[in-house]
């Protein structure tokens, strides 16, 4: 199927997406907790159910790949819609902030080839189509082509900290990377929208899995935009191939600090 017809059902969704969230974000939802202890709401639910009906209904053998969808084995010689219904569930239910809905296509032939970032609360919706730029949508207007950031040298990057992880392995890292604290950021699901700006230049996620629908969109977007996107060991993310084993984790930098980051971080974390 069409690229530029799979993103503008994708669009759609995201923006219905949208409204459901910003319709009940004051409370009109139920929360239920998951057999892995994170949280669920009504709100996710709701927007899976749309999210299931219309991919049947629009996308003819286009597969579904998302958070709150039910899973099967990942067949990579089919397309699919990734999608995660809500990012940022927990940001949702007690920030009212930083929080988003997430989506890409991939396909057997091109790999991850749309992606999309929607933020209903400041109604921006970003997103990018393989080899052919990133774009951003803002209150509204017209979309606009985003210009990657401009290169930086080592002593002003800026490097992303979760915002709700409470221990200091981020923190302790990026130091020894020469990071001083102001150059450490604390992030939500806002950070794609801090990269394509150039706010935010280093991701480092401390994590051995990261689901599919966390990460598809935001690659697809970030590689528009010149970041490189991998695991920390260089091999590339692939939907649908798990990670390396071990895996220290995930980088998305600059391309032209990838090098830097794949030879120190190793050495700083083992």
């Amino acid at each position: 199927m069409n690229a530029t017809h799979v993103l503008t059902f994708l669009k759609r969704i995201a923006r219905e997406a949208g409204s459901i969230m910003m319709e009940r974000i004051d409370g009109q939802y139920k929360v239920y907790e998951k057999p892995d202890h994170s949280r669920v709401t009504d709100v996710d639910l709701a927007i899976s159910k749309l999210l299931q009906a219309q991919v049947e209904a629009e996308l003819t053998g286009i597969g579904l790949y998302s958070e709150e969808s039910p899973k099967e084995a990942i067949d990579r010689s089919k397309p699919y819609i990734i999608a995660d219904e809500l990012d940022g569930t927990s940001y949702y239910i007690d920030l009212k902030k930083g929080f988003s809905h997430q989506s890409a296509y991939y396909h057997p032939e091109h790999g991850l080839c749309v992606g999309l970032v929607y933020y209903p609360r400041i109604d921006t919706l970003i997103y990018a189509v393989k080899g052919q730029g990133a774009f951003i949508e803002e209150g509204g207007e017209a979309p606009r082509r985003v210009t990657p950031p401009a290169p930086k040298p080592m002593e002003a990057l800026t490097f992303a900290h979760p915002l709700r992880y409470r221990g200091e392995r981020y923190n302790n890292l990026y130091r020894k990377l020469g990071a001083d604290d102001d150059r450490i950021l604390r992030t939500d699901a806002r950070r794609t929208l801090m990269m394509a700006k150039g706010e935010l230049d280093v991701n480092i996620f401390l994590s051995p899995h990261i689901p599919y629908w966390d990460l598809s969109g935001e690659k697809v977007i970030v590689e528009e935009l010149g970041y490189s996107h991998s695991y920390l060991n260089r091999q590339p993310v692939e939907f649908g191939k798990p990670p390396p084993k071990p895996n220290l984790g995930y980088l998305i930098c600059p391309e032209e600090w990838k090098e830097k980051f794949f030879t120190e971080t190793p050495r700083l974390i083992a």
